[in-house]
């Protein structure tokens, strides 16, 4: 018998392809390429000084400096274009420091789409639901607000770009501070640093930065104002009210005034004997610029005035006064005034002066704006 009897065949078994992208949608890990990149514009005197538009959609933003160096004016601005956008504004001003009147000024749309959200509000819907014993709103109240509007735009009950601004930073202690005041023992800084830290962390570094995909219907803002003070033991470093997670967190921050002093002057409109002050000459610069696209890595600075209106050049102040002579009729008490008869003075500010602030509408053009019947496109009456 021959042993040469061959034997049954098999096909060799084909070796298989590895696919990269058949991996990924085998363990979930496809990426969502970002949006194409939009911004809620400030004013062109920002705009020319930082060479950016403003501030940028679905990004975590801060707006830093002193008191009274032009931190709000710059986030109202952006305010104002992203309603103007049909953008939804949702205030937290948690210092009462957002003016009606100013926003007004500004261009802002008080019938428009915004919600205004003040300690009052946090209180009575995030914190007493917790604590019905609690007389303060607290850190943790807050986040929780941004994440339940965020969770009604999941809903399909809020159907906006939603820009969160919150004015400001560091004026709200954390739960365990409040229940330490109120039981009169001693508290520490580093629990509202930990209580940021901890509460918006995932607002911060998740639930913001991923609106910004092309998965995700909406795109989410958030814009903070933050006070600053200078650690002397620190070889004088700055250091931000409330702790350092925004720092860390933003991905672009301007910088407002000085570092050193406050480096400011007041802006003073005089005529006939009578001065009052309605602006602030104040610096602006960006210290923190990780945006991805053509405008990251951008860090100018250049010089403005803080008006009731918004930011202008300092070369461009005659122009505003001629621009705005009702309003500055109204702030003099002068109905025959022309923008010739108007002086300009500067003044340095002295720390601590809050009725300087032109954060704050002057109380004089409260009373007297909208009462003289002038044509605001001229200086004729």
């Amino acid at each position: 018998m021959s042993n040469n009897i061959p034997g049954p065949t098999r096909k060799p078994t084909k070796k298989k392809v590895f696919s990269l992208e058949d991996f990924k949608k085998k363990v979930g890990g496809e990426d969502s390429p970002a949006k194409p990149l939009e911004w809620y514009n400030c004013s062109p005197a920002v705009q020319k000084a930082t060479g950016l538009p403003g501030f940028p959609k679905g990004y975590v933003s801060l707006s830093r400096g002193f008191s009274n160096t032009g931190k709000s004016t710059s986030v109202l601005e952006a305010a104002v274009n992203a309603q103007k956008q049909g953008d939804m504004v949702i205030f937290f001003d948690t210092e009462n420091n957002i003016g009606r009147e100013r926003l007004k000024l500004m261009g802002f749309d008080w019938n428009g789409n915004y919600l205004y959200l003040d300690n009052e509000y946090l209180l009575i819907n995030f914190g007493k639901k917790k604590d019905k014993d609690r007389n303060e709103a607290t850190i943790e109240d807050q986040a929780d607000a941004i994440n339940y509007f965020l969770n009604l735009q999941e809903l399909g009950e809020l159907p906006f770009n939603i820009l969160f601004v919150i004015d400001s930073l560091g004026t709200l202690d954390c739960v365990r501070s409040i229940n330490a005041q109120e039981k009169g023992t001693s508290d520490n800084n580093m629990w509202n640093a930990g209580a940021f830290e901890h509460s918006f962390k995932s607002i911060i570094n998740s639930r913001i930065p991923a609106s910004r995909k092309q998965s995700k219907q909406y795109t989410n803002t958030l814009i903070a104002v933050q006070k600053i003070w200078i650690d002397s033991l620190g070889a004088g470093v700055v250091k931000h009210k409330g702790g350092e997670a925004f720092f860390f967190g933003a991905r672009l921050i301007y910088h407002h005034g000085g570092v050193a002093a406050h480096g400011t002057k007041l802006v003073g409109a005089t005529s006939k004997g009578r001065t009052v002050n309605y602006g602030i000459e104040t610096k602006i610069n960006v210290v923190k610029n990780h945006i991805d696209g053509p405008k990251g890595g951008i860090s100018l600075e250049g010089v403005l005035v803080s008006t009731p209106h918004g930011f202008i050049f300092k070369e461009d102040i005659d122009k505003y006064k001629k621009e705005h002579i009702l309003y500055f009729r109204n702030i003099l008490e002068d109905e025959t005034l022309t923008s010739d008869e108007i002086l300009t003075k500067f003044s340095d500010v002295i720390d601590g002066e809050e009725e300087m602030n032109v954060e704050n509408i002057n109380d004089t053009m409260k009373e007297n704006f909208g009462k003289l019947n002038t044509d605001t496109t001229s200086e004729e009456i």
